[in-house]
Protein backbone atom coordinates (compact mmCIF):
# COMPACT_ATOMS: atom_id res chain seq x y z
CA UNK A 1 0.00 0.00 0.00
CA UNK A 2 1.00 3.68 -0.52
CA UNK A 3 -0.19 7.16 0.84
CA UNK A 4 -2.03 9.40 -1.51
CA UNK A 5 -0.73 12.38 -2.66
CA UNK A 6 -3.12 14.60 -0.42
CA UNK A 7 -1.76 12.94 2.83
CA UNK A 8 1.78 13.32 1.78
CA UNK A 9 1.33 17.59 0.75
CA UNK A 10 -0.65 17.73 4.33
CA UNK A 11 2.39 16.39 6.14
CA UNK A 12 4.92 17.95 3.95
CA UNK A 13 3.04 21.78 4.83
CA UNK A 14 2.47 20.51 8.57
CA UNK A 15 6.84 20.09 8.55
CA UNK A 16 8.19 22.69 6.69
CA UNK A 17 6.35 25.86 8.10
CA UNK A 18 9.64 27.17 8.01
CA UNK A 19 12.72 25.18 7.04
CA UNK A 20 14.26 25.75 11.12
CA UNK A 21 11.45 23.37 12.31
CA UNK A 22 13.07 20.62 10.97
CA UNK A 23 16.00 21.25 12.11
CA UNK A 24 15.17 21.20 15.58
CA UNK A 25 13.45 17.85 15.63
CA UNK A 26 10.81 16.11 15.67
CA UNK A 27 6.89 16.70 17.40
CA UNK A 28 5.96 20.07 15.83
CA UNK A 29 3.04 20.30 17.91
CA UNK A 30 6.11 20.94 20.42
CA UNK A 31 6.89 24.04 18.35
CA UNK A 32 4.00 25.97 18.10
CA UNK A 33 3.49 28.86 20.65
CA UNK A 34 0.15 29.48 21.79
CA UNK A 35 -1.12 32.42 23.29
CA UNK A 36 -2.09 35.31 20.64
CA UNK A 37 -0.32 37.72 22.71
CA UNK A 38 3.07 36.70 22.93
CA UNK A 39 2.69 36.01 19.65
CA UNK A 40 1.97 39.61 18.73
CA UNK A 41 4.87 40.48 20.59
CA UNK A 42 7.44 38.62 18.04
CA UNK A 43 6.64 34.90 19.66
CA UNK A 44 7.75 36.55 23.32
CA UNK A 45 6.96 35.16 27.02
CA UNK A 46 9.32 33.38 28.96
CA UNK A 47 9.26 35.99 31.25
CA UNK A 48 5.17 36.68 31.33
CA UNK A 49 3.44 35.48 33.99
CA UNK A 50 0.14 36.84 33.53
CA UNK A 51 -2.32 34.70 31.65
CA UNK A 52 -3.09 30.70 31.10
CA UNK A 53 -0.63 29.80 28.50
CA UNK A 54 2.61 32.38 29.57
CA UNK A 55 2.56 29.99 32.65
CA UNK A 56 2.07 26.55 31.29
CA UNK A 57 3.48 26.55 27.72
CA UNK A 58 5.81 29.30 27.87
CA UNK A 59 7.17 29.20 31.50
CA UNK A 60 5.44 26.67 33.78
CA UNK A 61 7.75 28.34 36.78
CA UNK A 62 4.74 31.28 36.04
CA UNK A 63 2.35 29.10 38.24
CA UNK A 64 4.11 29.98 41.38
CA UNK A 65 3.15 33.64 40.88
CA UNK A 66 -0.45 32.52 40.01
CA UNK A 67 -3.14 34.10 41.99
CA UNK A 68 -6.85 33.31 40.37
CA UNK A 69 -7.98 30.11 38.24
CA UNK A 70 -7.90 30.68 34.64
CA UNK A 71 -8.56 29.00 31.20
CA UNK A 72 -7.49 29.78 27.80
CA UNK A 73 -7.76 28.09 24.32
CA UNK A 74 -5.67 28.98 21.46
CA UNK A 75 -6.41 28.79 17.88
CA UNK A 76 -4.67 28.51 14.58
CA UNK A 77 -4.95 27.71 10.86
CA UNK A 78 -1.14 27.04 10.12
CA UNK A 79 -1.49 27.06 6.16
CA UNK A 80 -4.45 30.08 5.68
CA UNK A 81 -5.73 29.33 1.57
CA UNK A 82 -3.93 26.45 0.63
CA UNK A 83 -4.92 23.97 3.55
CA UNK A 84 -8.09 24.19 6.10
CA UNK A 85 -7.99 21.31 8.11
CA UNK A 86 -3.77 21.87 8.85
CA UNK A 87 -4.81 23.69 12.10
CA UNK A 88 -3.41 23.85 15.75
CA UNK A 89 -5.62 23.63 19.21
CA UNK A 90 -4.41 24.63 22.17
CA UNK A 91 -6.47 24.08 25.76
CA UNK A 92 -4.98 25.25 29.11
CA UNK A 93 -6.53 24.97 32.85
CA UNK A 94 -4.94 26.81 35.75
CA UNK A 95 -5.53 26.63 39.84
CA UNK A 96 -3.63 27.80 42.21
CA UNK A 97 -3.34 25.80 45.51
CA UNK A 98 -2.99 27.54 49.18
CA UNK A 99 0.40 27.16 50.17
CA UNK A 100 1.73 24.69 47.39
CA UNK A 101 2.06 27.23 44.38
CA UNK A 102 -0.55 26.75 41.45
CA UNK A 103 -1.29 23.37 39.29
CA UNK A 104 -2.14 23.16 35.22
CA UNK A 105 -3.41 20.81 32.77
CA UNK A 106 -3.09 21.47 28.97
CA UNK A 107 -3.60 19.61 25.80
CA UNK A 108 -2.12 20.46 22.14
CA UNK A 109 -3.79 18.98 18.88
CA UNK A 110 -1.87 19.76 15.66
CA UNK A 111 -3.85 18.39 12.66
CA UNK A 112 -2.44 17.47 9.31
CA UNK A 113 -5.49 16.72 8.34
CA UNK A 114 -8.10 13.50 6.63
CA UNK A 115 -6.00 11.71 3.79
CA UNK A 116 -7.23 8.93 1.31
CA UNK A 117 -5.30 5.60 1.48
CA UNK A 118 -4.48 4.05 -2.01
CA UNK A 119 -3.34 0.39 -2.54
CA UNK A 120 -0.33 -0.30 -5.10
CA UNK A 121 -3.03 0.40 -8.05
CA UNK A 122 -4.17 3.53 -6.89
CA UNK A 123 -7.62 2.37 -5.73
CA UNK A 124 -8.90 4.38 -2.69
CA UNK A 125 -8.99 1.80 0.26
CA UNK A 126 -10.32 4.21 2.84
CA UNK A 127 -9.02 7.22 4.71
CA UNK A 128 -7.43 8.20 7.71
CA UNK A 129 -6.34 11.67 9.63
CA UNK A 130 -2.90 12.60 10.64
CA UNK A 131 -2.33 13.96 13.89
CA UNK A 132 -0.33 15.43 16.92
CA UNK A 133 -1.33 15.01 20.45
CA UNK A 134 0.03 16.08 23.59
CA UNK A 135 -1.63 16.46 27.06
CA UNK A 136 0.18 17.69 29.80
CA UNK A 137 0.53 18.59 33.30
CA UNK A 138 2.32 21.58 35.04
CA UNK A 139 2.81 22.26 38.09
CA UNK A 140 5.21 25.76 39.72
CA UNK A 141 5.94 27.16 43.03
CA UNK A 142 7.71 29.99 44.94
CA UNK A 143 10.91 29.08 46.49
CA UNK A 144 11.72 32.33 47.57
CA UNK A 145 8.85 35.40 47.31
CA UNK A 146 10.39 36.86 44.06
CA UNK A 147 11.74 33.48 42.57
CA UNK A 148 9.29 30.46 41.28
CA UNK A 149 10.31 27.35 39.99
CA UNK A 150 8.29 24.83 38.17
CA UNK A 151 7.91 21.87 35.63
CA UNK A 152 5.56 20.16 33.16
CA UNK A 153 5.06 16.34 31.88
CA UNK A 154 3.88 15.70 28.81
CA UNK A 155 3.21 12.78 26.39
CA UNK A 156 3.13 12.80 22.82
CA UNK A 157 1.93 11.07 20.23
CA UNK A 158 2.35 11.45 16.75
CA UNK A 159 0.62 9.67 13.60
CA UNK A 160 2.13 10.79 10.38
CA UNK A 161 1.02 6.99 8.81
CA UNK A 162 -1.70 4.25 9.46
CA UNK A 163 -0.02 2.17 12.36
CA UNK A 164 0.31 -0.79 10.25
CA UNK A 165 2.50 0.83 8.26
CA UNK A 166 4.62 2.18 11.49
CA UNK A 167 3.75 5.99 11.24
CA UNK A 168 2.88 6.28 14.62
CA UNK A 169 5.06 7.61 17.50
CA UNK A 170 5.13 8.21 21.43
CA UNK A 171 7.55 9.37 24.04
CA UNK A 172 7.32 11.59 26.94
CA UNK A 173 9.04 15.04 27.73
CA UNK A 174 9.55 17.32 30.20
CA UNK A 175 9.99 21.10 30.72
CA UNK A 176 11.87 23.02 33.84
CA UNK A 177 11.86 26.96 33.92
CA UNK A 178 12.43 29.30 36.55
CA UNK A 179 11.20 32.93 37.24
CA UNK A 180 12.75 36.12 39.32
CA UNK A 181 10.91 39.22 39.73
CA UNK A 182 12.80 42.14 40.43
CA UNK A 183 10.09 44.32 41.94
CA UNK A 184 12.16 47.93 42.18
CA UNK A 185 13.14 47.31 38.82
CA UNK A 186 9.52 46.69 37.57
CA UNK A 187 11.49 43.14 35.91
CA UNK A 188 10.96 40.15 35.19
CA UNK A 189 13.76 37.40 34.17
CA UNK A 190 12.54 34.03 32.74
CA UNK A 191 14.17 30.68 31.51
CA UNK A 192 12.54 27.44 30.32
CA UNK A 193 14.34 24.22 28.87
CA UNK A 194 11.58 22.25 26.69
CA UNK A 195 11.30 18.70 25.64
CA UNK A 196 13.59 16.54 27.78
CA UNK A 197 12.73 12.91 26.84
CA UNK A 198 13.70 10.45 25.20
CA UNK A 199 13.32 10.31 20.77
CA UNK A 200 10.43 8.78 18.82
CA UNK A 201 10.77 5.77 16.91
CA UNK A 202 8.80 5.36 14.05
CA UNK A 203 10.53 2.34 11.98
CA UNK A 204 13.25 0.54 14.30
CA UNK A 205 15.38 1.71 16.50
CA UNK A 206 18.15 2.78 14.33
CA UNK A 207 16.04 5.63 12.98
CA UNK A 208 15.04 7.42 16.47
CA UNK A 209 14.62 10.81 16.09
CA UNK A 210 14.99 13.40 18.83
CA UNK A 211 12.07 15.73 20.46
CA UNK A 212 12.84 19.49 19.61
CA UNK A 213 14.56 20.85 22.63
CA UNK A 214 15.58 23.86 23.30
CA UNK A 215 16.29 26.58 25.71
CA UNK A 216 13.97 29.69 26.24
CA UNK A 217 15.64 32.78 28.23
CA UNK A 218 13.78 36.27 27.92
CA UNK A 219 13.02 39.50 30.03
CA UNK A 220 9.92 41.53 30.45
CA UNK A 221 9.98 44.83 31.44
CA UNK A 222 7.08 47.38 32.53
CA UNK A 223 8.65 50.31 31.31
CA UNK A 224 5.61 52.62 32.27
CA UNK A 225 3.05 52.43 34.79
CA UNK A 226 -0.34 54.28 35.81
CA UNK A 227 -3.47 53.86 37.33
CA UNK A 228 -4.72 53.99 32.93
CA UNK A 229 -1.91 53.10 30.69
CA UNK A 230 0.66 50.24 30.79
CA UNK A 231 3.89 49.91 28.51
CA UNK A 232 5.39 46.65 28.57
CA UNK A 233 8.73 45.74 26.38
CA UNK A 234 10.30 42.23 26.36
CA UNK A 235 12.47 39.99 24.44
CA UNK A 236 13.40 36.43 23.92
CA UNK A 237 16.16 34.07 23.18
CA UNK A 238 15.62 30.86 22.07
CA UNK A 239 18.29 28.18 20.96
CA UNK A 240 17.77 24.80 19.92
CA UNK A 241 19.71 22.16 22.33
CA UNK A 242 19.68 19.34 18.65
CA UNK A 243 21.44 21.76 16.62
CA UNK A 244 23.78 24.80 16.96
CA UNK A 245 22.14 25.95 13.40
CA UNK A 246 18.81 26.98 15.01
CA UNK A 247 17.81 30.00 16.89
CA UNK A 248 15.60 33.07 17.28
CA UNK A 249 15.36 36.90 18.61
CA UNK A 250 12.25 37.75 19.56
CA UNK A 251 10.84 41.14 21.44
CA UNK A 252 7.99 43.31 21.08
CA UNK A 253 5.81 46.17 22.65
CA UNK A 254 3.05 46.37 24.68
CA UNK A 255 1.02 49.05 25.42
CA UNK A 256 -2.47 48.71 27.31
CA UNK A 257 -5.41 50.65 28.62
CA UNK A 258 -6.83 49.37 32.00
CA UNK A 259 -7.71 45.91 31.40
CA UNK A 260 -9.72 46.86 28.39
CA UNK A 261 -7.71 47.33 25.71
CA UNK A 262 -3.98 46.18 24.17
CA UNK A 263 -2.01 46.82 21.03
CA UNK A 264 0.81 45.03 20.20
CA UNK A 265 4.05 44.97 17.86
CA UNK A 266 7.13 42.53 17.78
CA UNK A 267 9.71 41.45 15.59
CA UNK A 268 10.65 38.02 15.02
CA UNK A 269 14.29 36.66 13.77
CA UNK A 270 14.51 33.45 12.54
CA UNK A 271 18.13 33.43 10.61
CA UNK A 272 18.03 29.73 9.77
CA UNK A 273 14.39 29.54 8.88
CA UNK A 274 14.67 32.83 6.58
CA UNK A 275 11.90 34.77 9.01
CA UNK A 276 12.57 38.52 9.68
CA UNK A 277 9.48 40.29 9.95
CA UNK A 278 7.00 42.24 12.27
CA UNK A 279 4.49 40.55 13.77
CA UNK A 280 1.50 42.57 15.19
CA UNK A 281 -1.62 41.73 17.44
CA UNK A 282 -4.89 43.87 19.98
CA UNK A 283 -6.48 42.22 22.90
CA UNK A 284 -9.91 43.12 24.38
CA UNK A 285 -10.78 42.30 28.04
CA UNK A 286 -13.92 43.02 29.97
CA UNK A 287 -14.87 41.27 33.72
CA UNK A 288 -12.08 38.85 33.36
CA UNK A 289 -13.07 37.75 29.79
CA UNK A 290 -9.96 38.26 27.47
CA UNK A 291 -10.11 38.06 23.48
CA UNK A 292 -6.29 38.23 22.08
CA UNK A 293 -5.31 38.45 18.34
CA UNK A 294 -1.88 37.85 16.60
CA UNK A 295 -0.57 38.15 13.18
CA UNK A 296 2.65 35.97 12.38
CA UNK A 297 4.78 36.11 9.22
CA UNK A 298 6.31 33.04 7.08
CA UNK A 299 8.73 31.84 5.73
CA UNK A 300 10.17 34.88 2.91
CA UNK A 301 9.37 33.32 -0.41
CA UNK A 302 6.93 30.48 0.54
CA UNK A 303 4.19 32.41 -0.78
CA UNK A 304 2.04 32.05 2.16
CA UNK A 305 -0.08 34.95 4.27
CA UNK A 306 0.41 35.26 7.62
CA UNK A 307 -0.26 33.18 10.49
CA UNK A 308 -3.43 34.12 12.61
CA UNK A 309 -3.36 32.70 16.06
CA UNK A 310 -6.74 33.69 18.09
CA UNK A 311 -6.67 32.99 21.99
CA UNK A 312 -10.05 33.10 24.38
CA UNK A 313 -9.63 33.60 28.23
CA UNK A 314 -11.04 33.24 31.53
CA UNK A 315 -10.08 34.72 34.53
CA UNK A 316 -12.31 33.52 37.76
Amino acid sequence: MRLSTTLILSVLLGLCLAASAQAQGTGRSLDIQPGARQNGLGAAGVALAEDASGVTWWNPAGLGFVNKAAVELSYAQLVPGLASDVSYNYATFVKPMQGWGAFGVGLVFLSYGTSEQTDNSGNVIGSFTSNELSPALYYGTKLLPELSIGASLKYIRIQLAPSQQSGVGSTFGLDVGALYRIPAARLNLGMNVQNLGPAVTFLNEDQKSPLSRNLKVGAAWEATSSKEFRLMVVGDFNQSLVTNQFRTYNGGLELRYTDQIAGRVGYYDDPLGDIKDLTYGIGVGWKGLSLDYASIPQAKGSGLPNVTKITIGYRF
